[in-house]
């Protein structure tokens, strides 16, 4: 008897959890009608210090994106995803020396641009404005940019322009 007791709330939680994603716009959707779909997909940028790899993946019907970095012996993994309650896409990552980083995206003047705060494995952090631009159906342009009360500094730290990689 508790078997199926504990069966059928089971069933009925998963039920009320399927009803309520199905209602629910997807990350996809959000970032289709944002203009930026092009970002999915992997590219690669070089440097005097090597390749960077990037990918940006669709996971979880569309839900999510997964974001995988590479640089050497560096990498970091990330996963993109879309809070109705706060109505704002989020990401949390964590790299290959055990930091984390967490931002928020938007859009603004054609650039999807993902504000982030990373922590070091001390504690110490540094926030920083990361813009992902289109500049052709083959190049994406990043540009990293310090904060100033939460918005872009005037001019880039830095940028690359990466290539789009074909699927393999």
């Amino acid at each position: 008897m508790k078997r199926t007791v504990t069966s059928l709330v089971l069933m009925a939680l998963v039920i009320s959890m399927g009803s309520a994603a199905v209602a629910q716009e997807s990350l996809k959707d959000l970032v289709e009608e944002q203009g930026f779909g092009w970002m999915a997909g992997q590219w690669k940028a070089s440097t005097d210090n090597g390749e960077i790899v990037t990918e940006f993946k669709w996971a979880a019907d569309g839900h999510a994106l997964v974001n995988d970095l590479k640089m050497g012996e560096y990498s970091s993994h990330g996963i993109i995803y879309f809070v109705p309650d706060e109505e704002q896409v989020k990401q949390f990552t964590v790299n290959s020396r055990g930091q984390t980083s967490q931002g928020t995206w938007e859009g603004q003047d054609g650039k999807a641009i993902c504000k982030t705060k990373m922590t070091d494995e001390y504690g110490d952090s540094t926030e920083v404005g990361i813009a992902y631009s289109k500049v052709d159906s083959k190049t994406m342009k990043v540009e990293v940019y310090g904060l100033e009360n939460g918005e872009l500094s005037w001019d880039p730290m830095f940028e690359l322009n990466f290539t789009r990689q074909k699927k393999s």
